[in-house]
């Protein structure tokens, strides 16, 4: 491949993909400031308790490193599932992300009265919903299983004994770090969805036009 060919390749996939490059981008920024702001305090820990510190390859393999990713995960994908799939059967009138409140659309008729889809069909159909939900159930797990780390090492820093994932995963101390994720999340979005009726950000397909009304329900901002 000529320089040039690759330099108008690479141009175009740039530019055709840049919102996934810069949020991807963000995201292992942000996993490297976690890594490196978690191993200080760590070490600050394990000093506190008269521990010897850990190398930062090691820190990246301990509870206390990976609970702190998958807790957040869990949280952030459980509210794109939860808006996906209640998006499918609620309204939000005047809101960006919504669809239109009049009953008789259609793509519900469409729905009502069309054939039945195949499982196949089916599957398809509600892939993005699916996705979602299995990995939110994935990271879930990690998180209890991860979080399960995290409270022994703490317990060991203690000099407490340790205790089982199930005890764990049924403790109010597990159950009290998935409440505040969750909160934050279910509040922000819906936030977002009641702002999106009033508020406007020219060229975002996230919000209805500008010379949109607020009575004026979806419709994406091209």
């Amino acid at each position: 491949m000529q320089a040039g060919t690759f330099w108008c390749s690479l141009k175009k996939f740039v530019s055709d993909d840049s919102m996934s490059i810069a949020l991807f981008g963000l995201f292992l920024l942000c996993v490297a400031g976690q890594a490196l702001s978690g191993w200080f305090a760590y070490n600050g820990s394990l000093q506190a308790g008269h521990f010897r510190e850990i190398a930062f390859s090691a820190y990246l393999g301990t509870g206390n490193f990976l609970d702190g990713m998958f807790s957040n995960w869990q949280a952030a994908i459980l509210q794109l599932a939860a808006l996906i799939a209640f998006g499918t059967v609620l309204r939000q009138k005047g809101a960006a992300h919504s669809r239109k409140t009049a009953s008789s659309s259609v793509r519900t008729m469409n729905w009502k009265f069309g054939p039945r889809p195949t499982a196949q069909e089916w599957l398809y159909a509600n892939s993005l919903s699916l996705a979602f939900f299995g990995m939110f159930a994935a990271t879930f797990a990690l998180h209890a299983l991860f979080g399960e780390w995290k409270y022994n090492e703490d317990q060991a820093l203690r000099h407490l004994p340790a205790i089982s994932l199930g005890s764990y995963a049924s403790s109010s101390s597990f159950w009290f770090s998935v409440f505040q994720c969750w909160e934050a999340e279910f509040l922000a979005i819906g936030i977002y969805v009641l702002l999106s009726i009033f508020l406007r950000q020219e060229r975002s397909p996230e919000s209805k036009s500008v010379r949109a009304s607020n009575e004026q329900t979806g419709g994406a901002n091209e």
